[in-house]
């Protein structure tokens, strides 16, 4: 195989291999596609290859009104069901399998055999730990987690997590994923779940608390945050957001400590543990209420919502 001259450089990258063809490697693939790139799609179930296809088609109207680089095109993904072939002459390896342990290490420990030790391998985990992932490799120093959200083609954020010991992977990786158009946040060190999924759990926890006191039902919690705080959240983060609620500014440091005070007062106490009773309840009204009318509707909206969101803050970013 052929060895980069520079870990992971971005500007060497021109082939991408997606380990797994799920949500998340489909996702990763119409993603990459969209930057230019040449995509190999590897998944040991060949009746992949058609979801890929059918995920990448459904994925085209979202991904043509983001933009399109010129050699962006759907028939330069491809699909196998042979690792081997898959990770011939890549350039970086986005793995994205079945969220088990064990089996992630096994995997990767496979990449790791079958790749140039030059190439940067980005596990898609949700929650586990690089340097987990890690044991047994041969070239630990290019084994770190760039976790997406999903799906990673609209939603630009990438968590890059890696710790000391990949910590030159972790530039290369940063320099690629800004390269196709993602944004990158890097842990300064490594904590399962990393920041985007344990706040979304954080807030998932009060809407449980809520629901569960008679509140409100989970529709009217989804408007209360869609329409109020996920507004400014999408323009500038939770922290800038508050900030701006201070009357004084240059005393922001007394208004955060009354913020402790109000998170006492009004937050879920401690004690509440969401039990497998009260998920499975709130799975039940998910479907009756939310889902009443199935995926297609829902997945319209976010994609459209989504491109418009992105569309509309590109100026300020560029300023």
């Amino acid at each position: 195989m052929t060895e980069q001259k520079t870990l992971g450089a971005a500007n060497q990258i021109a082939r991408v291999t997606c380990i797994g063809g799920g949500l998340i490697g489909a996702g990763w693939a119409a993603h990459f596609m969209r930057a230019g790139l040449e995509v190999v799609v590897y998944d040991p179930a060949a009746e992949r290859a058609t979801f890929l296809r059918e995920y990448l088609a459904k994925a085209m109207p979202a991904l043509a009104k983001l933009g399109m680089a010129p050699d962006a095109s759907p028939t330069r993904v491809h699909f196998t069901t042979d690792m081997e072939e898959a990770l011939e002459d890549t350039n970086f390896v986005q793995e994205s399998a079945t969220e088990n342990i064990d089996a992630k290490i096994k995997l990767i420990g496979e990449i790791d055999a079958l790749t140039a030790p030059n190439v940067v391998i980005a596990s898609s985990s949700s929650g586990f730990l690089a340097a987990d992932l890690r044991r047994g490799v041969r070239h630990p120093e290019r084994i770190l987690i760039g976790h997406p959200f999903n799906p990673p083609y609209l939603v630009p954020l990438v968590e890059i997590a890696g710790g000391d010991a990949a910590s030159l992977a972790a530039a290369a990786a940063s320099e690629f994923y800004i390269s196709t158009g993602c944004e990158v946040v890097s842990l300064d060190r490594e904590i399962a779940g990393y920041i985007g999924n344990r706040i979304q759990y954080a807030v998932l926890r009060e809407i449980l608390y809520i629901a569960s006191q008679g509140v409100a039902d989970l529709q009217a919690i989804d408007r209360a945050i869609a329409s109020g705080p996920a507004i400014r959240w999408a323009v500038m983060g939770a922290s800038s957001a508050l900030f701006l609620g201070a009357r004084n500014p240059t005393a922001y440091g007394d208004y955060a400590e009354g913020l402790a005070d109000e998170m006492e007062r009004y937050l879920a106490p401690p004690d509440f543990q969401p039990d497998r009773q009260l998920m499975r309840a709130y799975g039940e009204d998910v479907l009756k209420g939310i889902a009443a009318n199935g995926q297609a509707e829902l997945m319209e909206l976010r994609d459209v919502g989504v491109v418009a969101i992105r569309a509309a803050l590109q100026p300020a970013k560029n300023t």
